[in-house]
């Protein structure tokens, strides 16, 4: 859970003589206070350790996790109505190639209120963000189709971040089956044929997925353009944001980005605010998370590269908070890109689906979405 923001705001940062420090108000209405304590309320101690990791990943500008305590001492009961303005100060800041320690000093004035010898990990490393996603529930799911040149640099990537991969070769007629049979005690592997489409190889990753229990799972293409690296930046979302769909969010001005994806992008985005009221920067991304607990069991019901879309809308409709994070992308020289999309057939799949859902939107979407409101009241 994040705590910036709401349960507490920056009002200053600065720096000192051997650090840096923040000024911070803490926000005595936050519901946490309810239970800590009505009448007196007492900001917990592992809400203290929180805003210092907050604030550790403000100046760091990457995910931390607090790895380590050392001499952990508070000193005086912090109420955030008496005394909820707040100096944070971070000194004797030693930093290493998986992370950094600092002192921390919490305190008002003359008064402290607690100090600790914090050692903070980047949460983007591999055995941090496998770690998350093993304590979150959730696996990574890799349709395939005919990437076989691809495929293994991609799996062996994936592999070092979590080890709950399931791959959907969807019919594939190269060489990915023996691609996939050297790596069959390290992954789980769900193959048919003829090739279905995308929409039906998530519809199988879904379905294995929650047999063997995950609660949630994310999506990645196996063309290569995705970065396993950014496994870590899902991972940090979900820890704070566990029942969102999370979408990765290309920025769209990568080198050899083909001029069609952008276009197609924006026209999608139109459509997805005018079916949902949402606005996303990516409606095309197939590097994302989806809660599949929260789901409840939503499938897609298109086949192809259309069913990522509507995947987005009846999430929308369901009101599952929908994310987006910034991801990097890769696009290979032309001469050597593998695509499956069909311009022209695919493109018309995705206008005619664009059409039903605003018929969707109409008499089921905007109506279902107030209709869960109001119950909630």
């Amino acid at each position: 859970m994040k705590l910036s923001g709401d349960f507490f705001r920056i009002t200053e940062a600065y720096d000192t003589a051997d650090g840096f420090g923040y000024a911070i108000d803490l926000n005595p209405a936050h519901f946490i206070y309810r239970a800590h304590f009505p009448g007196n309320p007492v900001t917990p101690g592992v809400c203290i350790i929180q805003i210092c990791r907050e604030l550790m990943e403000r100046r760091m500008q990457r995910p931390l996790s607090v790895r380590r305590a050392f001499n952990v001492k508070f000193l005086a009961v912090v109420n955030p109505e008496t005394c909820g303005a707040l100096r944070v100060d971070f000194s004797k800041i030693a930093i290493a190639a998986d992370g950094c320690k600092a002192s921390v000093s919490v305190y008002r004035d003359d008064v402290q209120f607690a100090k600790a010898s914090l050692f903070f990990r980047h949460a983007d490393t591999p055995a941090d963000a496998g770690e998350a996603m093993k304590r979150a529930g959730a696996c990574l799911i890799i349709p395939t189709y005919n990437n076989d040149a691809s495929l293994a640099a991609v799996l062996d990537a994936v592999l070092q971040y979590t080890q709950a991969v399931i791959v959907v070769n969807d019919g594939s007629t190269d060489g990915t089956a023996e691609t996939l049979a050297r790596y069959r005690r390290r992954i789980e592997i769900v193959a048919y044929t003829p090739n279905r489409g995308k929409g039906y190889a998530l519809r199988r990753g879904f379905d294995r997925a929650e047999q063997a229990g995950y609660a949630c799972a994310l999506t990645m293409d196996s063309d290569g353009q995705h970065d396993a690296r950014d496994i870590g930046r899902f991972a940090e979302a979900l820890r704070r944001h566990s029942d969102s769909l999370i979408v990765g969010s290309r920025s769209f001005r990568p080198e050899n980005m083909p001029a069609r994806n952008t276009f197609a992008n924006r026209f999608s985005n139109f459509w997805f605010t005018v079916q949902t009221g949402f606005r996303l920067p990516d409606t095309q991304s197939g590097f994302r998370l989806y809660p599949l607990a929260r789901m409840k069991g939503m499938r897609p019901l298109t086949s192809r590269y259309e069913a990522e879309l509507e995947l987005l809308v009846r999430a929308a409709w369901r009101n599952i908070p929908i994310l987006p994070i910034p991801i990097r992308v890769h696009y290979p020289p032309e001469g050597e890109r593998v695509t499956h999309f069909r311009p022209g057939m695919d493109f018309a799949r995705i206008s005619l689906l664009n059409t039903l859902c605003v018929f969707g939107a109409i008499f089921y979407g905007y109506p279902s979405r107030l209709f869960r409101r109001l119950i909630r009241r």
